[in-house]
């Protein structure tokens, strides 16, 4: 039979005849929870683990979109901010066309985006039809006629980009701005092919 000195007492006790001394708890600063509780410790690395079964530490659970970004502007299809997706259909003419297309759900996003498509395409049909007015009027009558449709196409051109410029602004804040001809028009293509909002 052997003699243990240690018998009955806790090993991690120092004492007189050793044992292992007290291991030091690995607690973060200022936290306020001890190794082993939920809410995690500081790694030797730096970072931070969180306890098995908790929620990730960024919020939500996988697959469920965080409830403060959601627009009161609705829901997208196209999975972007509305007011981002309706401001750049002004700013790249083409994406206009691209969100208009594959939009199916937010009326805010179609209207804007078809606004930016009429505006686009009246402005070059305009541009045209002036710019054909002044090189037939300078071949056939003269200097006075070719003066007034280039100013014409200067007003044109200003108005149309005054026009662009502030109905871009308000797509990017989020408000529905109707230019006069073009809103109405763009207001009831638009709302065709909605499937809920």
């Amino acid at each position: 039979m052997s003699w243990n000195p240690n018998q009955g007492q806790d090993p991690n006790q120092p004492n007189q005849y050793g044992g292992y001394p007290p291991q030091q708890q690995n607690v973060p600063p200022n936290s306020g929870q001890p190794y082993g509780q939920p809410g995690g410790y500081q790694q030797p690395g730096g970072y931070q683990q969180s306890g098995y079964g908790q929620q990730p530490p960024y919020g939500a659970p996988y697959g469920v979109p965080p409830v403060g970004n959601v627009s009161p502007l609705g829901p997208t299809s196209i999975g972007m901010d509305p007011k981002v997706s309706a401001g750049l259909g002004y700013l790249i003419w083409i994406l206009g066309v691209i969100f208009f297309f594959i939009e199916k759900q937010n009326r805010f996003v179609r209207f804007h985006n078809m606004q930016a498509i009429l505006l686009g395409v009246t402005l070059v049909v305009a541009w045209i039809v002036l710019f054909f007015l002044v090189i037939v009027a300078a071949f056939a009558s003269g200097t006075l006629s070719g003066l007034i449709f280039s100013l014409g196409s200067f007003v044109v051109g200003v108005g149309g980009f005054v026009a662009w410029l502030i109905a871009m602004i308000n797509a990017f804040q989020g408000k529905f701005f109707k230019l006069p001809v073009i809103g109405d028009l763009a207001e009831k293509w638009s709302s065709s092919g909605i499937t809920s909002m």
